[in-house]
């Protein structure tokens, strides 16, 4: 059966120069590593194995960069959704401070990345604000202030009589430098055209089949071709079932809508994220288009219904003619929505299986999934290098009983 993960137009790849196609895997081959999965999470690990000069094959059932890194929400933020006072259920408050700093330094990886390859993907710094418009999450708000403004991460308070933003709230926190935009189709085919010399691609090649065999996998695609590596790594988001029966996730649906160019700047730039539940999320392109999404919901089922797509994207609209009245006569131009995964903490799944040696995870989950990849590709590297991984590691892995043959 065809499960349908992603509907609409999507914004970020309707782009002149796609990512270069690549042919299917015809034959038996082997490599030290495989990445199983070509969306965003398995090209960021792709870049950062290609850069370490191991011998790596990248496979993906579909077209790299077509499906949930298309409708993603490229809202780059080391805070998470969940507050730092919601996170203490799962974590210590110097567990926090440190999830946070993963975050930071993720983002000054990326931008070290942007830095060496080039702006193509219209990348930005970018500050970052949660506010709201209810007087009752005043408390909420000043709470996460006080616990970054003590652990000496650059956040400010904004009230409604210190607002400096052209739309109405009561409450809010703005972290400088907290956050970056890009469009992550772009960022992907950067990451693709660097690589795609140093190691081997093959789209249309779906993992049916892992087999352990010793100390090496025996991968057979779709079309019977058998692949053998020493190190295998799940980069398929919340298709995971080949590798472990353990429930990783759980799916979303988020909702995009996306305006026609505006002739004038709602406001300066900054990511906007609602403190509401479920969350808007607001970020403007380069060429001036309103990009709005959230009202998520549980994802049930194998399809996106059509009739909630469409009551989704006229709440999206809504909401933005209430923060912006100006944009009631404005036409949308794009509308989407994909699935997405979270997990109970909030971040994601890396590392290596605990029963399987030299099966890795890299699984971007949350609304920082593209951070964290960026965090889990460059451990990975450490754990197959026998070099020492980040002492934070443990925070981001969870799978128990495993269904590969043995």
């Amino acid at each position: 059966m065809i499960k349908e993960y992603v509907k609409g137009k999507p914004y970020f790849c309707d782009v002149t120069e796609k990512i270069q196609s690549f042919p299917y895997l015809d034959y038996d081959i082997s490599c030290d590593c495989l990445i199983v999965g070509g969306g965003i999470d398995g090209a960021i690990t792709a870049y950062y194995f290609a850069e370490n000069n191991l011998d790596t094959i990248l496979i993906d059932k579909n077209r790299l960069g077509f499906l949930n890194t298309s409708c993603a929400t490229a809202l780059l933020e080391y805070q998470l959704d969940d507050h730092a006072n919601d996170l203490k259920r799962f974590f210590t408050k110097e567990d926090v401070v440190n999830i946070y700093r993963v975050g930071l330094n993720a983002l000054k990886d990326i931008d070290l990345i942007i830095r060496k390859l080039g702006n193509k993907c219209q990348y930005n710094k970018r500050d970052t604000l949660i506010f709201s418009t209810k007087k009752g999450d005043k408390k909420e708000i000043i709470r996460e202030f006080e616990f970054r403004k003590n652990n000496k991460f650059p956040v400010y308070y904004v009230d409604e009589i210190h607002n400096p933003f052209p739309f109405s709230l009561k409450t809010g926190l703005l972290a400088k430098n907290g956050g970056a935009e890009f469009n992550p189709y772009l960022f992907e085919k950067q990451l693709i055209d660097y690589i795609k010399n140093k190691i081997k691609i093959f789209e249309n090649t779906e993992a049916k089949q892992v087999i352990k065999k010793d100390d090496m996998f025996e991968i057979i695609t779709n079309y019977g071709v058998k692949i053998n590596c020493k190190y295998l790594i799940c980069c398929t988001g919340y298709n995971s079932l080949l590798f472990t029966n353990k429930k990783l996730c759980e799916k979303y649906i988020s909702y995009t809508i996306v305006t026609e160019p505006l002739k004038k700047k709602l406001w300066n730039g900054e990511l906007l994220q609602d403190n509401s539940d479920p969350y808007h999320y607001l970020r403007l392109s380069p060429n001036n288009r309103l990009i709005i999404g959230g009202e998520d919901i549980l994802f049930k089922g194998d399809f996106i219904k059509d009739k909630d797509a469409v009551k989704k994207y006229q709440m999206l609209k809504q909401y933005a003619i209430e923060m912006f009245s100006q944009l009631e006569y404005v036409n949308i131009d794009y509308k989407f929505c994909g699935v997405f995964s979270t997990t109970k903490n909030n971040l994601s799944v890396i590392g290596e299986d605990e029963r399987i040696k030299n099966l890795f995870y890299n699984l971007g989950y949350g609304a920082n999934g593209i951070v964290y990849s960026i965090y889990g590709a460059k451990n990975l590297v450490n754990l197959i290098l026998g070099k020492s991984p980040s002492p934070y590691l443990s925070f981001f892995f969870s799978t128990s009983k495993i269904t590969i043959k043995q």
